[in-house]
């Protein structure tokens, strides 16, 4: 059941990262729509969403990886 849980939230984490490195003006507007009308984002700021997506994806990808790991451990045993 745990690795279940954990692979929901693997691909939680990748799918956040994809959203994040694919559209970080969106991420922006989101954010801001209720405080900003019509600004736009610094170039900072999309840098900054892009490594933080690149970063989710590692993450999902790395739990991911930690799973099948695990499982094929524990059904070698």
């Amino acid at each position: 059941m745990e690795y279940l849980l954990v692979c929901l939230l693997a691909l939680i984490c990748i799918a956040l990262g994809i959203f994040l490195l694919a559209k970080p003006e969106l991420c922006w507007k989101l954010e801001h729509f209720l405080d900003t009308i019509g600004g736009e984002p610094s170039d900072w700021y999309i840098t900054i969403t892009r490594l933080s997506g690149v970063l989710f994806l590692l993450l999902g990808a790395g739990m991911l990886l930690f799973v099948l790991v695990e499982w094929i451990c524990n059904l070698a045993c």
